[in-house]
């Protein structure tokens, strides 16, 4: 019977990869944090189920601020940084394969990420405008004024409100997702364009139509001479 030795990742492996595959490293580290806010604070409310849809998200800082005086946030804050990084790195770990993609499957995913980015949009100005409104409504609460944190809309017809903190920070993600899409697909045109120049056209622009072009032949000019001719012939006018 033979035993052998497990065989560890080296430091010098761990620092080839890192420098092989950093964008992939960094989206599966920050989608792996933002897995585990969404994991973590979505199975506490099983048990206490929030009354604002989005509340467990809100209502908790992280880490806690008896632990960390200074740097604290909101759980539904570090996701949706975690989840950009996520996207975004990705999108530059697959840009070899956007590179390859036809000009029409380019077009129809710019087309596609423009549609998003544009409800995105109306979304946030929508919810700011509801967030305000109840915030000048909503008085009874105490102490009064009532945070923003526990405000939330009865629209559209849910079986509970939602908490417009959560629901604003993740349209606002959503928006960022789809800006940041669209100058990575702009920039993936550039550099195929770059890499593939177009080159210069050696016929006319009348040639490129197919227009007919006219050939313009030279004219003689005629000229008129008051000649008093006493009887003699006038002079041959020029041709």
């Amino acid at each position: 019977m033979k035993v052998q030795k497990p065989s560890w990742i080296s430091t010098v492996e761990v620092r080839d990869l890192i420098q092989r595959r950093p964008w992939s490293l960094l989206s599966w580290s920050a989608g792996l944090v933002a897995l585990s806010f969404i994991g973590y604070y979505g199975i506490l409310s099983i048990g206490n189920p929030p009354a604002n849809i989005g509340a467990q998200f809100v209502d908790a800082e992280f880490p806690s601020p008896s632990i960390s005086p200074w740097f604290y946030g909101k759980p539904i804050t570090w996701f949706i940084y975690a989840a950009f990084l996520y996207w975004s790195a990705g999108l530059e770990a697959q840009r070899i394969h956007f590179l390859n993609f036809s000009e029409r499957t380019r077009r129809f995913l710019f087309i596609a990420t423009a549609l998003v980015a544009f409800g995105a949009f109306y979304e946030i100005f929508y919810n700011f405008m509801i967030w305000s409104a109840l915030e000048v409504l909503t008085q009874s609460c105490s102490p009064s004024p009532c945070s923003p944190d526990v405000i939330a809309s009865r629209w559209p017809s849910l079986p509970k409100p939602l908490n417009l903190v959560f629901v604003t920070k993740v349209v606002i993600l959503v928006f960022s997702l789809s800006v940041y899409s669209l100058w990575f697909l702009f920039r993936i045109d550039k550099e195929i364009e770059r890499r593939n120049p177009t080159p210069q056209a050696a016929f006319s622009r009348q040639e490129l139509y197919g227009a007919d072009t006219v050939k313009t032949a030279p004219m003689t000019r005629a000229y008129s001479f008051a000649v008093t001719t006493n009887g003699q012939d006038p002079p041959d006018s020029p041709q």
